[in-house]
């Protein structure tokens, strides 16, 4: 019995979708087909039955998942030993995060905890779900934070932080300056910015629909930190989650008709002891009071260019 093989099982187990596991392994469907063939010849017996509407586990399949399951966490768990002994028993945090989560609240609570945690080293990494998803289950992460996911994953639990506001960026001197909020409606004809890898894509497309008008999309980029630069530029507008902005060179106003709103929460997977660094960062993180902000403020005064671009404007009005 090769690892791989359980690894690329326990994958369907997860997806029940040959090629959906092929590709959560970054292997060929075939790859992953005869990997799961090798380990039912030598198991003695099917465990997942394939059929044209359904793909589900056998009773092997479902009485071999979880003692495969615990072989792959004790070798993660002996891979980790060995680490740490050869580090000269330095302790690892490894944790992942959405693209679209900005360091401002999270940054002063991993200072505070590095703080008062000088033996463990943070090792930070930035991924979307799905790759958060594998790299938590393959023990590359041992815990990540995410925004609101429109299907829970049974085999993750979920411990709630914080909510969010999303609000509309735009760069100083644009008419939404002088607004208290911008409504969803008034992005109509408005130039756009699209950030690739938000997690709200879908609703956001379909709020507008719903309201009649499509968004006018100019530019595109998974990376959060050129769409704002971009934003600042004058390039359009944008919406982003209210702790994720990165400099003073843009405007935020609230997003409303209708609010727009996420929570985070760190994920852990399910039924996996926690070992001393997740504990602390849990504790840390699970008993930060969110509700009194200590967020920078990062709305500085205009640039002097911002204001005499807000007084051309005010005068082509008149």
């Amino acid at each position: 019995m090769e690892l791989y093989q359980v690894k690329y099982f326990l994958a369907l187990c997860e997806t029940l979708n040959f090629a959906r596991a092929a590709d959560r392994c970054h292997v060929s469907q075939p790859s992953l087909t005869r990997a799961v063939q090798k380990l039912e010849q030598e198991l003695g017996g099917l465990l997942i039955r394939r059929e044209r509407r359904s793909t589900h586990l056998t009773e092997l399949g479902k009485l071999m998942r979880p003692m495969l399951e615990e072989v792959c966490g004790q070798l993660e768990r002996t891979k980790s030993h060995a680490q740490r002994h050869v580090s000269g028993g330095r302790q690892t945090l490894k944790l992942g995060f959405l693209p679209s989560i900005g360091p401002l609240r999270l940054a002063p609570v991993l200072a505070r905890f590095s703080r008062e945690n000088p033996g463990v080293e943070l090792r930070l990494s930035e991924a979307t779900l799905p790759v958060l998803s594998d790299l938590l289950f393959s023990g590359e992460l041992d815990a990540a934070v995410i925004a609101y996911a429109k299907r829970v994953d049974k085999h993750l639990r979920y411990f709630p932080l914080y909510t969010e506001r999303l609000v509309c960026a735009a760069p100083w001197g644009h008419p939404f300056e002088r607004f208290e909020a911008v409504r969803l409606s008034d992005l109509r004809d408005q130039a756009f910015l699209w950030r690739s890898n938000c997690e709200n894509a879908d609703l956001l497309l379909e709020t507008c629909r719903q309201q009649g008008f499509e968004l006018r999309i100019v530019y595109r980029s998974a990376r959060e930190d050129w769409i704002q630069a971009m934003v600042a530029a004058g390039c359009g507008v944008t919406i982003i989650p209210e702790f994720s902005q990165s400099g003073s060179e843009l405007v935020t106003k609230p997003l409303i008709d209708p609010n727009l709103v996420r929570e985070l929460s760190l994920v852990t997977v399910a039924g996996r002891p926690h070992g001393k660094p997740v504990a602390w960062i849990l504790r840390a993180l699970r008993t930060c009071n969110w509700s009194r902000s200590e967020v920078p403020k990062l709305r500085s005064p205009r640039p002097k260019s911002a204001e005499s671009n807000s007084r051309a404007v005010k005068r082509s009005r008149q």
